[in-house]
């Protein structure tokens, strides 16, 4: 198969353990619209950086192909396995993190100790990596993903919307170059200076309506802040560029429920993370 098909597969193998809590993923608009197909973030842009208990949510968009061209052979995609490699746990994932899919990913029963999903050939779906991280480091995944189709001649029509029972096993390929780094939880409030990126607490803390989060940037560059609710749901994110010095993000939290909520802000390769109470009944 084309290399394109090969580092689709690589990616959609993240999307195996399915659970009722998973986040509600949503599909990224730009990525569908395009004439690229595979996943979204790519193999380049990689997933985001965690921290150590702190709700990690990472949203996935997933473009299955309807077929491939081989001359004289059309393939048409019936579904693609994601399963655990032999002898691998949990596709190698970072302790405390889950995979799941709240579209249309079909149950495969359990391989190699864990849940094996099937994705169906001409099909655009979403899912999440989610959980709290509890152990930091490194970690590559490993998956074993499998592609199957019917071949037929290069001038047959493949069907909208394909039977995920049927197909040949094109070919299967186990994988292992996509990472998430999980970062050790952050020990206290650290100092904050004019040449070292930090973030602050929010003011005021609790919040019933606008507050203000407050960080430290040494360059001009991009910034984004996260709030997560107690799930780990994302319920609000936006980027700023970011001067040099002292940058602010201000929010509103008269629509959110009172209860503790977690913000991070990631800038360049560094990720902060923050607790923040909402309290409508604060004096």
């Amino acid at each position: 198969m084309k290399k394109i098909y090969v580092s689709f597969l690589a990616l959609v193998g993240s999307f195996t353990m399915v659970s009722q809590t998973a986040p509600t993923c949503s599909l990224d608009a730009a990525f569908i619209a395009s004439n690229k197909v595979g996943v979204w973030p790519d193999s380049a842009t990689n997933f985001m950086v965690g921290t150590v208990g702190v709700p990690y949510v990472q949203n996935l968009t997933v473009k299955v192909p309807k077929d491939t061209v081989q001359n004289p052979v059309r393939i048409c995609f019936t579904r693609f396995e994601v399963s655990t490699p032999t002898g691998v746990t949990n596709y190698n994932m970072p302790p405390g993190l889950m995979l799941g899919s709240s579209t249309a990913a079909v149950a495969n029963g359990t391989v190699n100790g864990a849940p094996s999903l099937k994705f169906p050939g001409n099909a655009n779906n979403c899912a999440s990596i989610y959980g709290t991280p509890t152990t930091a480091g490194t970690y590559t995944l490993q998956m074993q993903i499998s592609a199957f189709g019917n071949p037929g001649l290069v001038t047959s029509t493949c069907p909208s919307s394909p039977n995920v029972s049927t197909g040949s096993n094109i070919t299967t390929q186990t994988l292992k170059y996509y990472i998430i780094k999980i970062n050790p939880a952050p020990v206290g409030l650290k100092e904050i200076s004019k040449d070292k990126f930090g973030v602050m607490q929010n003011e005021p803390n609790p919040v019933s309506g606008t507050a203000k989060i407050r960080y430290y940037a040494e360059e001009q560059d991009a910034a984004t802040l996260t709030v997560y609710n107690a799930l780990g749901a994302v319920i609000h994110q936006e980027s700023a560029k970011t001067a040099i010095g002292e940058n602010a993000f201000e929010i509103n939290a008269a629509g959110w429920a009172s209860g503790m909520y977690i913000y991070t802000v990631k800038y360049k390769n560094h990720v902060e993370a923050k607790r923040l109470m909402v309290n409508h009944n604060a004096n």
